[in-house]
């Protein structure tokens, strides 16, 4: 194309080798696009700036996503099928905008988890409500050297995610199915990397309103970090989230925690062996928690 214009396009596809899952095409980032001096503007299947953030905070490999990754602090992420438009860098400040719309934002407010019961992991769906609102979504980043951070802000007037799903993740247990309001989430990352050695720190603060006009919100706080020893690159990542406020109350004894620690071994550039060890604790009341102990190996390849 003409101009500095550019035809841009990915498919990126999940592929499950033991069978049983990834039975949708292209049902990981996929999209179409146009990138010149302007940005890039995309439309398809497209991660949100959460989804962005997430790669410094939680670099973790594991099909565990509750456990093995910090699955409870990155719930916001997501790829939905939306358009996006991200600007061109300038004095390392970039941006981007995204908009998710009506009939498209059910697949980006009905997350699935896992749960422990009689000692083993199960799956839990997906908790399926009412269509949402339009989502929108931005965010604001700043790269200098080494220093890295990064904001992330999404909104939905009208949210289907509901209490299941606030309880479900915060709690490990379902209450009723009150549909969210004013529906916002702020994310923001900080970080350096360079030498063999990364560090990164998030703080992330949900916000929400229930149809009787009380309020809901969480706040959460998570940090990892890395070095490389020549092969070898051990990291550890811990997660916390504090009491939390649901329909104007604080809840008490409402909080977890959650530790991640673990190796990679670089076999070549694009080979490593992975492995990790995970605890989360979910405080469900007094004197009443939820605790998972998880472990993953595994090897990864870079096509």
């Amino acid at each position: 194309m003409g101009g500095g214009l550019k035809a841009v396009w990915q498919l990126e596809q999940d592929v499950s080798v033991a069978g049983g899952g990834a039975t949708r095409w292209g049902n990981r980032e996929s999209f179409i696009g146009l990138a010149g001096e302007f940005g890039t503007a995309l439309a398809g299947r497209v991660a949100n700036p959460f989804d962005d953030a997430s790669k410094a905070i939680d670099p973790w490999d594991s099909n565990n996503n509750v456990a093995s990754q910090l699955g409870i602090f990155k719930r916001h992420d997501g790829m939905p099928v939306s358009v996006r438009y991200d600007s061109p860098g300038f004095s390392g400040f970039s941006g981007s905008i995204q908009f998710v719309p009506s009939q498209n934002s059910k697949s980006a407010y009905t997350p699935a988890t896992f749960t422990l019961e009689s000692n083993q992991m199960k799956p839990v769906p997906a908790v399926v409500g009412k269509p949402g609102s339009d989502v929108y979504y931005a965010g604001l980043n700043y790269k200098n050297g080494g220093f890295f951070g990064n904001y992330a802000l999404k909104y939905a007037k009208h949210a289907n995610e509901g209490h299941d799903a606030f309880f479900l993740f915060l709690l490990g247990r379902a209450s009723d199915t009150d549909p969210l309001k004013n529906h916002q989430v702020h994310r923001l990352t900080g970080g350096y990397g360079e030498g063999g050695l990364n560090l990164a720190l998030a703080a992330q603060l949900d916000l929400s309103e229930n149809a009787d006009k009380t309020k809901n919100s969480t706040t959460e706080i998570a940090a990892t970090a890395s070095y490389r020893f020549g092969n070898t690159v051990p990291r550890i990542s811990y997660a916390h989230g504090f009491d939390f406020v649901e329909r104007s109350q604080k809840r008490e004894h409402t909080s977890y925690d959650q530790i991640i620690a673990g190796v990679d071994y670089d076999f070549s550039k694009r080979t490593s062996a992975i492995m990790s060890a995970a605890w989360l604790k979910r405080n469900t009341g007094i004197g009443n928690y939820t605790q998972i102990n998880a472990a993953s190996v595994g090897l990864r390849h870079k096509f």
